[in-house]
């Protein structure tokens, strides 16, 4: 059976290719930049959701569309969806809607998700009308209510939360530092599995329901008080995608196998700010007093500022590097290869061996740049080549430009017929056949609809 994160990416690339816009959310409603974990796709512009849904029974693509859609100029993609569903082996479902469909529309179906999905140990929520429960074997989460729980509305236990403790197996209570729920379920998770709101993940998982609401406060009192402006947007974009990252992160960190593998991938790292920047910040956002109570998210902000300035920067490097590297390709008419060496059949050779047949792109194309850097001859006229094709390497991995990534194959599609043996060696490496394996290593990636 194909799993559904090929479904999905494959959903993604249809929509994707038929020059839409497209606003990607998982099966719990929360937004997402990653097309494996999507299984929601909004189309602003028509109006329109495409959803893939999943039960223990059986999985379907279904379409939802308002009655003002053009379906003509709509109906190659959903030829494309459909045909999709059938290799699929799936059912596929087209509705019309008698009014315009956004996000929140399917949030009925979210929590359904949601309250299924409060899986792998943890119980659905139960209690009084003051206060709910869940609990994770010998863990307990606590909730308190602001207002009387209604247990005829759907997710009412889930709502009007003045305080949020957790309770390990000997009685003992922690109050968490916010009323993120998801950050509590989190913090479950984490002491069923014998941690401690005191230790260093812990303390990782309420930092990030902290600056998740910091950055909520930031962000809307940005937007309130017409702040949005051209020095400030790009700041308020990178606070609004750290606040989507932030809550898929602590929504996963329930589930036990995301649990561990976020905490075996864990670091430490403490977020300051000195005060020029924090100065710095309070006039980019200061209609004419500073709302003291945003304080706190300045260190958070800056944190993305500095982050912006280093990916700016190495995108910079990385361009640089590339073009170098272009036009010494172009500029070389033949390329001599090391004695010995045989790209065809070398073992060493990431296309031959194929180890790395299913790994992101980036790595593909780092493996083979820093294979040929070793595998080129040396000598005054070679020796630059050789650095340019490392130096890309050691920056690939942090390209996300999917125009870059093409223009870096493109590179190495142009220098393979120009690798030549060794004078003493009558045979040359590089032949049709080559360029040919070359070609079908990367054919997956479809590059005339990735970077049309």
């Amino acid at each position: 059976m194909i799993n559904s994160e090929k479904i999905a990416n494959e959903m993604f690339k249809i929509l994707k290719g038929s020059g839409a816009t497209v606003q990607m959310y998982t099966d719990e409603g929360e937004s997402t930049v990653d097309p494996d974990q999507a299984r929601r796709f909004y189309l602003p512009k028509v109006g329109s959701m495409i959803n893939l849904d999943e039960t223990e029974s059986k999985r379907e693509i279904r379409v939802s569309v308002n009655q003002n859609a053009d379906l003509n100029e709509f109906k190659d993609t959903l030829f494309q969806l459909k045909q999709l569903a059938n290799r699929s082996i799936i059912e596929y479902t087209l509705k019309n809607f008698t009014k315009e469909i956004k996000p929140k529309d399917q949030d009925y179906q979210a929590q359904k998700v949601r309250d299924m999905k409060i899986d792998e140990g943890i119980s659905p929520a139960y209690g009084s009308s003051k206060s709910s429960y869940q609990k994770l074997e010998s863990a307990r989460l606590i909730i308190k209510h602001t207002k009387p729980v209604n247990e005829e509305s759907r997710g009412s236990r889930s709502r009007n939360i003045s305080a949020i403790y957790i309770e390990n197996a000997e009685g003992e209570r922690y109050k968490m530092p916010t009323n993120n729920l998801a950050g509590g379920r989190a913090m479950l998770r984490h002491v069923k599995e014998g941690g401690t709101p005191h230790d260093e993940f812990g303390q990782y998982i309420q930092e990030q329901t902290v600056e998740l609401k910091k950055l909520k406060e930031f962000a809307n009192y940005s937007k309130r008080n017409g702040l949005v402006n051209e020095d400030t947007a790009e700041i308020v974009e990178a606070v609004s995608q750290r606040i989507a990252s932030i809550r898929e992160t602590i929504n996963k960190l329930k589930g036990c196998k995301c649990y561990n593998e976020t905490k075996e991938k864990f670091e430490a790292r403490e977020v300051k700010i000195n005060e020029t920047d924090r100065t710095k910040l309070r006039n980019q956002f200061t209609v004419r007093t500073f709302d003291e109570s945003l304080d706190d998210a300045l260190p958070y902000v800056n944190a993305l500022v500095k982050e912006m300035k280093a990916i700016r920067e190495a995108d910079a490097f990385a361009t640089e590097t590339l073009d170098s590297l272009v036009d010494a390709i172009n500029k070389m008419d033949s390329v001599r290869l090391r004695k010995g060496v045989d790209v065809k059949s070398d073992p060493e050779n990431p296309l031959v061996s194929k180890r790395l047949a299913s790994a992101p792109m980036q790595a593909q194309i780092g493996a083979v740049m820093e294979y040929l850097s070793g595998a080129i001859d040396g000598g005054k006229d070679q020796d630059q080549l050789a650095v340019l094709l490392a130096r890309f390497n050691d920056v690939v991995d942090n390209v996300k430009e999917r125009a870059m990534l093409s223009k870096a194959v493109s590179a190495i599609k142009t220098l393979m017929p120009k690798l030549k043996a060794p004078a003493s060696e009558s045979a040359s490496v590089a032949s049709e056949d080559y360029e040919q394996t070359f070609e079908s290593a990367f054919n997956k990636y479809d590059f005339d609809k990735l970077f049309s």
